[in-house]
């Protein structure tokens, strides 16, 4: 039996006729972070709402802690402890940030620990404490992303997945984003990011694997990071094929 807390083996999945992500394969172990490389359009998100029930798998299988979660609602993926913090901004905008934050809370796993977790959101994001009685829509965009990485720990998850954490932000506030990050991590919290900084990404992760037109075509260990050449050939490189149709990422 696998010891990984997540294992998706040959996943499918995309929008209506149309197939993004043809085929993943890919592994967390307890405590593990890994990174998703590749270019725009190529099934980074696809992959990641595919695991999190947000978008429906057509193939393959994604199991955690041993289970097979791959047709379960994203409900349900919440509360077994996976949390997604998606792309672009889904927080409550006319909701304060502490409201928004126990909103997070409120499933009966986080409930127990939720004063705990809020004084370690806290404790990651000062700027999130100070900014507490504020409503949401009046933050800077990255103070949201704080609130959004803040609400995705309110919910207690065993295994954090975050897409495009710091995507538009500018490099202060990337920083403050990966001593955070590192933190968490200190705590024994598995995460998945997937991000087009790369310096953030081997920064925070232990391994990375490099998606191309929905399919894993390289994997290997961020301390083993690839030269500034192949990081470009890797983004804007020519792909033989094209991108992957439609894909939302």
């Amino acid at each position: 039996m696998s010891s990984a807390i997540l294992d998706v083996v040959g996943l499918r999945a995309g929008y209506g006729h149309s197939t993004v992500v043809r085929g993943i394969d890919l592994r967390v172990e307890p405590g593990e972070a890994i990174a998703l490389l590749g270019p725009n359009g190529h099934g980074k998100t696809t992959a990641l709402s595919a695991i999190t029930g947000l978008v429906k798998a057509t193939g393959g299988t994604v199991s955690f802690r041993g289970g097979d979660i791959t047709r379960h609602s994203a409900t349900s993926i919440v509360r077994a402890g996976i949390t997604h913090v998606p792309q672009g901004d889904r927080l409550f905008s006319g909701l304060t940030v502490r409201e928004n934050l126990l909103l997070a809370g409120r499933q009966p796993r986080a409930k127990r620990q939720r004063a705990e977790s809020l004084e370690f959101v806290h404790e990651l994001f000062p700027k999130v404490l100070a900014r507490r009685g504020q409503l949401v829509g009046t933050l800077s965009g990255g103070e949201r992303q704080m609130v959004a990485i803040g609400m995705g720990l309110m919910a207690c998850p065993d295994l954090l997945i975050l897409d495009e954490p710091t995507l538009g932000l500018a490099p202060k506030v990337r920083a403050e984003i990966q001593l955070a990050l590192e933190r968490v991590r200190a705590r024994g919290l598995s995460l998945i990011v997937a991000d087009g900084d790369v310096d953030f990404l081997f920064a925070v992760t232990d391994r990375w694997y490099l998606i191309e037109l929905g399919r894993v075509v390289r994997e290997d260990t961020s301390a083993n990071r690839p030269s500034e050449e192949a990081v470009m050939e890797m983004f804007i490189g020519d792909v033989p094929g094209g991108p992957a149709e439609d894909d939302r990422a």
